[in-house]
């Protein structure tokens, strides 16, 4: 009866050890996935626009300039220096148009069914708009300080 119960107690830890070593593998990916969360923070300066009906590409004014500008919790948009919206928003993956797998995904306010997938490259954010016809937005990071506007 002892031989049983020692047999039964080792097993009993293997088991949780394996279980234990499980459980951290599984939480590695999330942390790749903050990590990849956290490069999205700053400012982000609009340099052309593809899509739409037409599907045509046009590269952006220098009399138009955009800024969209992550924090921790809200999306600000500027445009010409001027803020012009404030939102919050979330990170998470979801249902794209453009792919079968689950994609990066900005969503605004508290909606986490419907958002805007987007691809960081370097210094480079893509931002799609989740619908037919819809634009695609490229963006090139900024300095902290710099407000997007260029200096003669």
């Amino acid at each position: 009866m002892k031989k049983l119960i020692a047999c039964f107690t080792i097993t009993t830890f293997i088991f949780s050890c394996q279980t234990t070593k499980s459980t951290t593998a599984e939480k590695q990916p999330e942390t790749k996935e903050a990590t990849q969360e956290n490069t999205i923070i700053g400012k982000w300066r609009l340099i052309k626009t593809s899509g739409g009906f037409t599907g045509r590409t046009q590269n952006q004014s220098p009399n138009q300039v955009e800024i969209l500008e992550f924090t921790s919790t809200e999306m600000i948009h500027i445009s010409n220096g001027k803020e012009t919206s404030r939102v919050k928003y979330t990170l998470g993956k979801g249902k794209s148009i453009h792919s079968t797998n689950q994609v990066p995904m900005i969503f605004i306010g508290e909606n986490t069914t419907k958002g805007q997938s987007y691809t960081l490259d370097g210094n480079t954010l893509g931002i799609s708009q989740e619908f037919y016809d819809g634009f695609y937005y490229t963006y090139i990071k900024i300095g902290k300080n710099d407000d997007g506007l260029l200096k003669q």
